[in-house]
């Protein structure tokens, strides 16, 4: 059996009956409990709880939990019109609440052949659900999401980047909110039309893309907001970018791809996370120390000292940040490497102890008052991570622990660069996660692609 509040009674019905222990038996806690007194828990244990507890470990086993609701691949499971198909598909929870195209087989044989892989072979399964994702299901949601069948390569290569172990699916179901970001390299990017300027993320194929790998999410990996996907205030729209590569190759700079291993003539699909898209930074500065130190800003506010104590050594605790076309001209005309970049980020974006103190006693995730002191002696912040002298100029001073500060990021590999957005503006923006890894998974495609896709009208240049 399993303990939890009442909001989460259905994510552990569901998520043992995924992992093939369907007879868990949840014992409710009504209410808040990070925020009960210990006499309001006292009664709800009391009363509530301990009584469901011995009913679960003295009564016999019944028939556990099942879904009802699965269907064979290539099953027709509605027929009707457009209208009745939608209020069908939105009653059994297999939409993001907006219309959807239906996945005809027609509609789903259309996209399969714009990729290598047979229509039922094995992609990745998915967590938490365990279903076992194939080409045919991904085009199902690819159609649903509204689509081209050309976008296939870049969905199929998605799918295999969120289910790497490495990327940790699974956690984004947690309360924080934690949300899917996809970045596009190489020249399928231009080829399909996945903008990397100006409102990128609202345009193009972009919004297309980030929706099916949303719906992805909900319908095979079997986070559906409020089951089993539980952030507290919901989800927007996986965004997908591509990078600015013309002016990459300006400046001097490799694309992300590129620096990752793969060749620049290769496509790419890399895959992280974040729990946040909020107020960009305007670097305003011909000096690169200085918007470095802006940057250091960013992702420090972005992220959480809390956090940051007790992933000291984890490689998932990332801050990916994104700059404009005109903010990494300063750096490129300065003779920075993104990898100086990253360097000059890491070594200013700074918690004070008291930051450190603030939020673990009164506003950590865990629920457990704790200070840095707590966290040394347990070992969950290791010996020489908290320097003095290491103070960014520009951060403000207090009193206890004046010039002790840890790091925000564990290494300066944990910040990531992309660059994209509006060439015309002065822009900075940070994603935080503490539960992925950065992976990136090259685009494979059929080997008549180019045929495929004349009638695009991509020659010259974006022609593969």
């Amino acid at each position: 059996m399993t303990f939890a509040a009442t909001s989460f009674l259905d994510l552990v019905q569901k998520t043992g009956n995924a992992e093939g222990v369907p007879d868990l038996r949840p014992a409710e806690y009504p209410g808040t409990i990070n925020l009960d007194s210990a006499a309001e828990m006292n009664t709800k244990l009391r009363e509530k709880t301990f009584p469901r507890i011995i009913e679960a470990l003295t009564q016999p086993i019944e028939k556990g939990w099942n879904w009802d609701g699965a269907t064979k691949a290539r099953e027709i499971v509605f027929k009707g019109a457009l209208k009745e198909v939608n209020d069908f598909f939105f009653s059994n929870r297999w939409t993001d609440g907006l219309p959807i195209i239906p996945p005809t087989p027609d509609k789903v044989e259309e996209f399969l052949k714009y990729t290598p892989f047979p229509p039922d072979q094995e992609v990745v399964v998915l967590k938490p659900s365990s279903v076992r994702v194939t080409p045919w299901n991904i085009a199902a949601n690819g159609v649903m999401a509204g689509c081209r069948p050309e976008h296939m390569p870049v969905l199929v290569a998605a799918v295999e980047a969120i289910g790497d172990p490495m990327y940790n699916l699974e956690q984004l179901g947690s309360t924080g909110g934690w949300n899917m970001f996809f970045v596009v390299n190489g020249p399928l990017a231009k080829q399909l039309g996945i903008e990397s300027g100006v409102g990128l993320v609202s345009r193009g194929a972009n919004m297309a893309i980030g929706r099916a790998m949303g719906l992805i999410r909900h319908n095979l990996g079997g986070q559906r907001p409020g089951e089993v996907y539980m952030g507290s205030f919901g989800y927007i729209l996986p965004p997908v970018f591509a990078e600015n590569e013309d002016l990459l190759q300006e400046m001097g700079w490799n694309p992300h791809h590129a620096n990752a291993g793969f060749d620049r003539d290769t496509s790419t699909v890399s895959a992280c996370g974040t729990a946040n898209w909020g107020y960009q930074m305007y670097p305003t500065s011909s000096e690169p120390e200085r918007i470095a130190q802006v940057l250091a800003y960013d992702v420090a506010r972005s992220g959480s000292p809390n956090h940051s104590v007790g992933q000291q050594q984890s490689p998932r605790l990332v801050f990916t940040i994104f700059i404009t076309p005109g903010v990494a001209r300063v750096f490129a005309e300065n003779e920075y490497s993104r990898k100086d970049l990253q360097e000059a980020v890491w070594k200013n974006a700074r918690y004070t102890l008291a930051e450190v103190d603030f939020e673990s006693y009164y506003g950590a995730h865990e629920g457990m008052r704790e200070t840095h002191r707590d966290f040394l002696r347990k070992g969950k912040l290791p010996e020489g991570v908290i320097e003095k002298g290491k103070m960014p100029a520009w951060f403000p001073r207090v009193a206890q622990d004046e010039d002790a500060t840890i790091p925000a990021a564990p290494r300066p590999e944990q910040l990531p660069i992309f660059v994209c957005g509006d060439p015309t503006r002065n822009k900075s923006m940070t994603f935080y996660t503490m539960y992925n890894t950065l992976v990136t998974k090259p685009i494979k495609l059929p080997q008549n692609w180019d045929e495929l896709i004349q009638h695009l009208g991509c020659t010259g240049e974006c022609r593969i």
